[in-house]
């Protein structure tokens, strides 16, 4: 249960940064008829499917291999979108 907790939290972080990241300097992702909703599935699909726990100094870390994320959405149709 502990580790469950742990992963979840790390998962909401990554999402918060990810998203940060988004809004300061990207224009995110976009396809044709989406809704807000299918894009945070999808988001949170590619992120889980594309990131792998390393170890560090205070423990394990999950880790996001960008490139696999980006196919992975591109895969489902998404663009990225212009830079705002």
């Amino acid at each position: 249960m502990k580790r469950l907790t742990r992963f979840v939290i790390t998962l909401g972080l990554g999402l918060g940064l990810l998203n940060g990241c988004a809004s300061s300097g990207s224009g995110g992702w976009t396809k044709p008829g989406m809704t807000q909703e299918q894009l945070g599935r999808d988001t949170s699909d590619c992120l889980l499917d594309s990131s792998r726990m390393v170890p560090g100094p205070g423990g394990p870390n999950r880790v996001v291999d960008q490139p696999r994320y980006q196919r992975c959405m591109a895969d489902r149709g998404y663009t990225a979108a212009p830079e705002k």
